[in-house]
């Protein structure tokens, strides 16, 4: 890779993705040219219950987690599972595959998203984030709040883009505890310890939170100032709206006025961005001081090295980085194998109508790939091996 290419990597970041920035696609991805990622969102009152169970484990006993017995039978949320098992990547655990050592230590930088509208909660689970920085030793860069998320789950839970156009004063109020939440602990760890403002030999996190574009740009602009004021480090934004989720073009102007507005960096996300090309693009015409992006990266995730790469190299990799650092579940797994594979195996939609032809090997491997008995590593390599051989294409040596 050119020393041009490499500083224009240095200005792509992994999005967060619910079931998809998980440690073993991070990992994947920082193989060709990322350094910064996202985590999946992670519920602020799930970690605090994971973390309350962390913390009585090691009051009492230093070593492996075992996951499939107590007390972290208990942890039943996804989302508590993520923090002990990914974000807290050094720890050895156990799966019912055997003992895996996840490995955090050469991540990078790495920002962990949460998301609730509690401010009280969210104030705890930035400072057990810090404290799991400090004792955990995770590589974390900074902090996130969702405020963008425009699924339903988020309009249940009163979190994501719901908050920030249903209730923008309470978003405001989470900012600010979290951003109190940093500054106390600062406060509280410094005035016991000859350190001044690291922690365990990192800086403070920086705190971010990621947004929408609200229904005019006047609201988007004064809705990041004041985020701003309130605290904020750093602003991820969609430029989509909430009701647009992931469809029609982005509003790249109106990126470059949020831009031109506040005095923080800004990241901006949902331009269309397939190849270094792309990112030069969006750079350029909003000023931006990066550039985040997601399904891109889930189609390809060697888009910044390579345009168009085999798909069964792609999944055969990504399988071996889940055999190292195994996903919360197998649901992982077949959602990242369905984004590689889109291309190649999904059958055209035809408007009306759900009859495919299922004479096509294509179309029966791409239903095949979400069978709930697939659960392990080997057998979705077998998958891979089978598309290999219906393809007539080249086997990867990791499945030979």
């Amino acid at each position: 890779m050119k020393s041009q290419d490499i500083n224009i990597c240095k200005k792509v970041v992994l999005a967060p993705m619910v079931g998809g920035s998980e440690l073993a696609f991070r990992t994947m991805i920082r193989r060709y040219g990322v350094r910064h990622c996202y985590s999946p969102m992670l519920r602020a009152t799930e970690v605090v219950k994971a973390y309350q169970i962390l913390r009585d484990f090691r009051a009492n006993e230093v070593g492996a987690i075992d996951l499939d017995s107590d007390p972290f039978k208990r942890v039943s949320h996804e989302d508590g599972i993520l923090l002990l098992t990914d974000i807290c990547g050094k720890n050895l655990f156990k799966t019912g595959e055997g003992t895996h050592a996840q490995s955090s230590t050469n991540e990078g930088i790495l920002t962990v998203q949460l998301c609730g509208c509690c401010p009280e909660t969210l104030y705890s689970a930035t400072q057990i984030l810090m404290e799991l920085q400090r004792t955990e030793n995770i590589q974390l860069y900074g902090l996130d709040l969702n405020l963008g998320c425009p699924q339903k789950c988020a309009q249940d839970g009163c979190f994501g883009a719901f908050l920030a156009e249903n209730h923008p004063e309470l978003a405001l109020q989470c900012i600010t505890a979290m951003r109190c939440a940093i500054d106390s602990f600062e406060d509280t760890y410094t005035s016991s310890s000859s350190s001044s403002i690291s922690l365990s030999g990192f800086d403070l996190p920086r705190l971010s939170c990621k947004i929408r574009l609200l229904e005019t740009d006047e609201e988007t602009i004064s809705f990041a100032k004041n985020l701003q004021m309130a605290g904020c480090d750093i602003l991820a934004l969609h430029c989509r709206r909430r009701i647009d989720k992931h469809n029609g073009k982005p509003d790249l102007n109106a990126g470059n006025k949020v831009v031109n507005a506040v005095s923080i960096p800004v990241i901006i996300n949902g331009s269309e961005v397939d190849n270094l090309d792309g990112v030069v693009r969006t750079l350029e015409k909003t000023g931006a001081h990066s550039v985040m992006i997601a399904r891109a990266f889930l189609r390809n995730p060697q888009l910044l090295v390579e345009k168009d790469p085999d798909p069964a190299f792609l999944a055969a990799e990504y399988l071996d980085y889940c055999e190292k650092y195994p996903p919360p579940s197998a649901l992982y797994i077949q959602k990242h194998l369905r984004w590689i594979f889109r291309k190649y195996l999904q059958p055209e939609k035809k408007e009306g109508k759900n009859d495919y032809d299922y004479n096509d090997w294509r179309v029966r491997l791409w239903t095949f790939l979400v069978r709930p008995y697939l659960k392990t590593v080997y057998q979705f390599r077998q998958v891979v091996t089978l598309y290999v051989k219906l393809n007539e294409s080249t086997l990867p040596e990791s499945l030979k």
